[in-house]
């Protein structure tokens, strides 16, 4: 049996926006196996959920 290579593309991110910056709080990745997986670039207690803004991410070859 062959190994199946697998790849993902960032399609929604959570982001906390200051005067100065924005900055990222996590990224979900869609599979090319269907699965949907979250990345945290910050730790989930350290931020009030209340202030994250969310947004979807266009990729190349997407339907968009």
């Amino acid at each position: 049996m062959r190994n199946r290579l697998t790849i993902a593309y960032p399609v929604r991110e959570g982001f906390v926006e200051t005067d100065e910056t924005i900055r990222v709080v996590w990224q979900e990745h869609l599979w090319n196996t269907g699965l949907v997986t979250r990345c945290w670039f910050m730790d989930p207690a350290s931020i009030c959920p209340a202030q994250v803004k969310e947004r979807d991410i266009d990729h190349p070859g997407s339907d968009q």
